[in-house]
């Protein structure tokens, strides 16, 4: 522990003796940059630093000036007898309370004094941070999308203080009444249990209320498929300006490499006048959990942390580690930048191989599922997906590009993830083009034809409600031209947003009957419970029934007249 009696000062001291005492304790083994002033008992009056003396001589006073004339004299202290972790939460509740009184509160090293208010150490904010625990942490999330929502109850329950940011209002409000404004398995009731406790929403940053800000802003892609960061950038404006010394930002977006650093590092620089991995730690931690999972996923799945700095890269795993018991710690926020767009682009290229394979058994009239499920079979080095109706989500449809762009940025344009992403792109066209050939074929016209759509959300397993471009959506834009009438279903999907589609939304009852054509476009568990037969026999026959999912047999479906299956692939 450094010794603290060469940097303590009477209150007669000049600004001159000060400068010195401030210079000289560093060669003493003493704090550098501060002065303690007391009394004659050691009862702390107030401190002065050599910034403090610095601004003073600016201002034109003289040297020769008592040091009570700009001291502190009400400095933020902390009693010598609490833990690292009590010091560090009552510091945190005094820094709010001054800030909202004062404007942002910067604390670089605390007074420690005892019950009398005898000085008894200084000693550095950020060393008592890394050797505490982080759970009295109050930490925002900011975006309460899929992403932020999810992350910000789990936090929650575990203990932290967490404080949501949406600017959109209906949500906030909604979330505020306790009620999710998107479907997870057990988010219902994690929120209305946590929500005005230990998780409270707002629509905008008040001032500096947070130590963790942990970025969960969505990062879409342009009409040129080129990634869009403003989202990202505004709201990293907005935390900038209320960022204070030894906070910590997390970035949870998927953004192109380099982000992180490029963007995010200096729009916080500019914004608060602070240095990362100085003043303040920068961290890239994506998130990797499915939609419908979440939830769970975020308990189990390993965390990857790429920090600016080592500090950076610790003190975030920290607050990771009571979430989930593997965290992967990687050199750099560029490399944890990267793996988040790798999982995503291996898995569009994984399905764009299955959609291939559905391509070309559709040439020769043969099941594509059932192929791949019978290569699969007894063959551990075989794990290759079954064909589905595109690949559909705001993740796999957009990753790819944007793994692609920051590629190309280095020299090279990858080649394959492009192709990958062509066929599952051409698989809308390809379902499409079914339903035009069973009508040309069937001799039925298409125009103000009955097509039931079943499946919104852009998949069914895990359950989930989220429409962002899902297949579906695409198919119904493709068929409205032909003059159809389009009817759709989704089990967890609102009414009200089916309808946004300009489809119009009804019961699995009502959509089948007298149906022209019915398309099973995600795999909701739900559709095994159908009586199939009975709600085919109330269509109108010839019926086509698209079964996006290959859920039922071909054989078993054709048994009732009049309907005519086809899969992916079956179709000939």
């Amino acid at each position: 522990m450094p010794n603290i009696e060469p940097i303590i000062i009477p209150p007669d001291s000049t600004l001159k003796n000060a400068m010195q005492v401030i210079d000289a304790a560093p060669h003493k083994g003493s704090i550098a940059g501060i002065a303690l002033v007391v009394d004659n008992k050691r009862k702390l009056l107030g401190v002065l630093t050599d910034g403090d003396i610095r601004r003073a001589l600016l201002r034109g006073i003289d040297l020769s000036s008592p040091v009570d004339q700009i001291m502190t004299k009400e400095p933020i202290t902390v009693n010598s007898k609490l833990s690292a972790n009590q010091m560090l939460s009552a510091l945190s509740e005094k820094i709010r309370e001054r800030s909202a009184k004062r404007g942002p509160a910067k604390v670089e090293k605390l007074v420690v004094v005892d019950d009398g208010n005898s000085v008894v150490d200084v000693i550095s904010f950020f060393d008592v941070w890394r050797r505490s625990e982080v759970k009295f942490r109050q930490i925002v999330i900011v975006g309460l999308g899929f992403v932020g929502l999810t992350l910000a109850v789990s936090l929650a329950d575990i203990g932290y203080k967490v404080i949501g940011i949406d600017n959109n209002v209906k949500v906030v409000e909604s979330l505020k009444k306790g009620v999710p404004h998107i479907h997870e398995v057990g988010l219902d009731s994690l929120l209305s249990f946590h929500i005005g406790k230990n998780f409270h929403v707002k629509s905008a940053i008040e001032g500096s209320e947070g130590d963790v800000y942990v970025m969960c802003i969505q990062t879409p892609v342009d009409k040129e498929k080129r990634p869009v960061l403003r989202y990202l950038e505004d709201a990293t404006r907005s935390v900038g300006r209320v960022l204070k010394r030894d906070d910590m930002i997390i970035v949870r977006s998927t953004v192109p490499v380099g982000t992180t650093r490029n963007v995010i590092k200096t729009i916080l620089e500019k914004e608060s006048g602070l240095a990362a991995g100085i003043d303040f730690s920068l961290v890239s931690a994506p998130e990797r959990t499915v939609a419908g999972k979440a939830l769970k996923e975020l308990r189990e799945l390993p965390q990857i942390i790429g920090g600016i700095d080592n500090t950076s890269r610790e003190l975030s795993a920290n607050i990771f580690r009571k979430l989930t018991p593997t965290i992967v710690n990687v050199e750099s926020p560029e490399a944890a930048e990267l793996i988040k767009l790798i999982d995503n682009t291996y898995r569009d290229v994984t399905f764009a191989y299955a959609n291939e394979i559905a391509l070309v058994c559709d040439r020769f009239g043969i099941d594509a599922t059932r192929i791949v499920r019978a290569a699969n079979e007894g063959y551990a080095r075989n794990r290759i997906p079954v064909p589905s109706p595109g690949v559909g989500g705001v993740c796999l449809k957009k990753d790819p590009y944007i793994f692609m762009n920051t590629s190309s940025l280095t020299g090279y344009a990858p080649k394959m993830v492009k192709v990958a992403r062509e066929i599952n792109e051409s698989m809308v066209n390809h379902i499409t083009s079914k339903v035009h050939t069973f009508f040309d074929r069937s001799g039925k016209k298409i125009r103000n034809s009955k097509i039931f759509l079943m499946g919104f959300a852009f998949k069914g397993t895990p359950e989930t409600s989220d429409t962002r471009d899902s297949t579906t959506i695409d198919v119904a834009a493709a068929l409205l031209p032909s003059g159809v009438k389009l009817y759709g279903y989704d089990p967890v999907v609102s009414e009200e947003e089916i309808k946004s589609f300009n489809v119009v939304p009804t019961s699995v009852k009502d959509g089948f009957k007298d149906a022209d054509c019915v398309m099973i476009m995600n795999n909701h568990d739900s559709y095994s419970k159908l009586d199939i037969y009975s709600l085919l026999s109330t269509t109108k026959k010839p019926c086509y029934f698209f079964d996006g999912w290959s859920l039922f047999e071909k054989e078993a479906i054709e048994r009732v007249q009049g309907i005519r299956y086809d899969s992916i692939s079956s179709y000939s």
